[in-house]
């Protein structure tokens, strides 16, 4: 564990030093600070990085949104990959404004069904 072995380095410092340190590993930022050997080593982990919620507000108490949907032969759906068109699941063309605010290239999912 990356907190044991930056314990153990910590450890073996002088006494009489004050250490602040700041490890970047695995995208996760660990604080650390050093107090001499007579009142130990105190860790602190930062907070985990986290994505934004992507769903920001289709069917929001369901444990998972999920649609299902048939096509008859010929028949083409487009739908929403961006989460805000507002006739989720199909598409309403709300990528565009995301893509431009955001610098984003996202688009629609076309299926087309042979006849």
């Amino acid at each position: 564990e990356r907190t044991n072995s930056l314990s153990h380095l910590l450890a073996m410092l002088s006494s009489r030093i004050a250490l602040s340190l700041v490890v970047i590993a695995a995208g996760v930022e660990i604080g650390a600070a050093f107090a001499p050997p007579a009142t130990g080593i105190a860790l602190r982990t930062a907070p985990a990085l986290r994505m934004a919620k992507i769903n920001g507000d289709q069917d929001q108490e369901a444990e998972k949104v999920v649609d299902n949907v048939k096509l008859a032969a010929g028949d083409k759906g487009v739908y929403c990959r961006c989460w805000k068109s507002k006739t989720f699941p199909k598409c309403d063309g709300a990528h565009n404004k995301h893509n431009e605010e955001e610098g984003d290239n996202v688009g629609p999912l076309i299926i087309a069904v042979d006849k």
